[in-house]
């Protein structure tokens, strides 16, 4: 099926600039992405809106690791790594446009005139659909929860409504569910044009096959003999992690590397068990679509108990989502300083603490460092000029153009968090 383009005839003059300086310096992509071309029978059951036009930069993190090893290591090769997926398609950014390639494609397949998804009141998800959505002229509704606030997390929500966004609020996870709920379940139930749905952080069988293209992509930028022995990444709601894990299966590159995926939520929620579990299903997924001289090829993995293939780090997800420490914000700095990289302190962060933390480990046994591979999935886009030429009926308290739920948000400048329980 013919990939489509995107066209927003609608755009304010504030957001043409917006989308001219974010996709300055895009060449054109390959003619069909690296999964198709490796199982064409795929291609005609999914759709892609082609948001990502090249692959994302694969680079040394060489003044890192100049910085950290000196001289400790001489006469090796590279050993750190970066995939920057923050430079996928810069407004939309980050690791959702992989996703939303084949999420939006679906949705405008079926017709939908409207997107509901979730995620906190910083949610680079909720930012990633929220530009989607506009680019293609569709509603899009944000579910949101609460999150420790901070400026990113302010600018993300004015944000989400100079896109056009509906922003729903919520103070407590459980309410929020309730409305998840009812938009994922009970409207597609009673309603024949019921809001297109897309699982919080694009993680479905659907938007999970941006990652298993995009571990071919990596094949195409190395080879199989010069893969990093880890691939580290934050492990959020999983669908990353788990398209990559499928990708190294289907790619051949079985336990040739490790897939590390560092949690950053409670270990409670996305964890080794179920991102194993989510992995069989999405290979099931596309073994079902496959044509059967095709499927005959595929090759078998095991999932559930390998441990050379994926690895599942909790350690790092303290002190709580969306928080930082005192590391964390080293690292953060560190990656700036030596690499001019702005990293996150929810997810990015997080992950980056666990590769130096391995790197340090290394070098105090006297061990050479492995080979790590970072997997940037942060969108770090300035939302400064989307915000800035958006007409706001009051341009000192921009904000109360929001839901008056919000508003607290941006009138206590100095708390940090929301009472959850509060509403």
């Amino acid at each position: 099926m013919a990939r489509m383009r995107l066209f927003d005839f609608k755009t304010t003059v504030g957001l043409l600039l917006f989308w001219s300086q974010a996709l300055i310096g895009f060449d054109s992509y390959a003619a069909s992405i690296p999964l198709f071309q490796k199982f064409p029978s795929l291609e005609k059951y999914f759709p892609r809106v082609e948001y990502l036009q090249e692959a994302t930069p694969l680079t040394p993190l060489s003044r890192l690791e100049s910085h950290i090893l000196g001289h400790a290591q001489v006469a090796r090769e590279t050993r750190l790594w970066i995939k920057r997926d923050d430079r996928s398609e810069h407004l939309l950014g980050g690791n959702k446009a992989r996703k939303l390639e084949f999420l939006m494609a679906d949705a405008l397949q079926k017709q939908s005139s409207s997107i509901v998804t979730s995620g906190m009141f910083g949610s680079n998800h909720a930012l990633a659909t929220a530009v989607a959505s506009r680019q293609l002229g569709i509603q899009a509704k944000l579910i949101l929860g609460p999150q420790p606030i901070s400026e990113n997390v302010r600018k993300k929500l004015l944000a989400f409504h100079a896109l056009g966004a509906e922003l729903r609020y919520h103070g407590n996870l459980a309410t929020q569910g309730i409305d998840l709920f009812r938009f994922s379940a009970l409207e597609p139930l009673f309603h024949k044009n019921a809001p297109y749905y897309i699982p919080p952080g694009g993680s479905s069988n659907l938007g999970d096959l941006g990652y298993v293209n995009a571990f071919f992509e990596l094949l195409d930028q190395t080879s199989i003999t010069e893969l990093a022995e880890h691939i580290i990444l934050p492990l959020g709601s999983g669908g990353t992690t788990t398209g990559l894990l499928v990708g190294s299966c289907l790619s051949e590159a079985w336990e040739k590397v490790q897939i590390v995926g560092i949690g950053v939520t409670s270990p409670a929620l996305p964890n080794d068990l179920k991102t194993r579990l989510d992995a069989i299903r999405l290979y099931r997924f596309i073994r079902r679509h496959l044509s059967a001289e095709e499927r005959k090829a595929l090759p078998k993995c095991n999932f559930l108990r390998s441990k050379r293939a994926f690895r599942y780090v909790s350690d790092y997800s303290q002190p709580g989502y969306g928080e930082s420490s005192p590391g964390i914000d080293q690292t953060i700095s560190l990656l700036k300083k030596t690499e001019n990289i702005t990293l996150d302190s929810t997810y990015s962060g997080k992950a980056m603490r666990y590769l130096l933390d391995r790197v340090s480990a290394s070098l105090q046994i006297g061990k050479t460092v492995p080979k790590m591979l970072f997997w940037f999935t942060y969108n770090s886009f300035n939302l400064n000029p989307l915000i800035e030429t958006h007409s706001w009926s009051d341009a000192t308290h921009p904000w109360r153009d929001l839901p008056a739920e919000f508003w607290p948000i941006f009138e206590s400048p100095n708390s940090t968090h929301l009472n959850t329980l509060a509403r």
